[in-house]
């Protein structure tokens, strides 16, 4: 089965009620209402990691967030995307991989640390001030180190509400009302169900990767996420 299962929608109006914010509070909310989420049957992703190949689902991904959300699944699916035009079926290192967000959102930056650092993390990666969310910028440049080989995954704009990052503002500053809450909980069940079905050409356009040369490292996300050797 490829989506989500939402059982019990008769509640959701009352979870909408409910739940003021999107998060592990929703996650107590929907059990609570007897709603169960199950994530969508698609291909996880495989990455060696200290000699070890691991594999991500996109289960895992929402778990290590707290809860499913549009970000997480975004992501996901551009890291997929992405390794697949660098890689192909080769499954690759970590080490091999440079990862670059343009957008700040949690959910994303959670899935990349546990792609690129792992469940043990030292501390979440924050993104620096200034950077703003925006439905335009929802892009990551991925680089093979070893071929010197990138590609630049975008998300469509047009499959991103342009109202979601208003409400999310005035989610945070709690000044959303019950049916603005419920437009925003449409939205995100919308995204979450609809994405991971999607092809990636769909979500993201075709890409093609590119040569590059390079000097230096990225800098990493957050202190404490390259162990020493990781960068050479």
């Amino acid at each position: 089965m490829n989506r989500i299962s939402w059982t019990l929608p008769v509640l959701l109006f009352l979870i909408v009620q409910a739940c003021p914010v999107w998060g592990s509070e929703c996650d107590a909310c929907h059990q609570a209402k007897g709603v169960r989420e199950s994530a969508p049957a698609i291909d996880p992703i495989a990455i060696k990691a200290d000699g070890e190949t691991r594999s991500i689902t996109l289960a895992d991904a929402f778990r290590f967030h707290g809860h499913s959300c549009p970000g997480v699944t975004i992501t996901f699916k551009a890291l997929q995307y992405g390794l697949q035009i660098l890689f192909g079926k080769e499954i690759p290192d970590r080490k091999d991989i440079v990862v670059i967000s343009r957008t700040p959102q949690p959910g994303g930056l959670d899935f990349l640390d546990l792609a690129m650092i792992g469940g043990q993390r030292a501390a979440k990666s924050q993104a620096p001030k200034g950077m703003t969310a925006s439905r335009d910028t929802i892009a990551f440049t991925f680089i093979r180190k070893s071929t010197r080989t990138a590609a630049d995954i975008q998300l469509k704009p047009e499959h991103f509400p342009k109202d979601f990052f208003a409400y999310k503002k005035k989610q945070s500053e709690k000044k959303l009302s019950s049916e603005e809450w419920q437009v925003l909980h449409d939205y995100m069940k919308d995204m979450i169900l609809r994405f991971p079905t999607m092809s990636f050409e769909s979500l993201f356009g075709k890409t093609q990767p590119y040569k590059i040369v390079a000097w230096g490292i990225p800098l990493p996300a957050h202190a404490g996420t390259l162990k020493p050797g990781d960068s050479e």
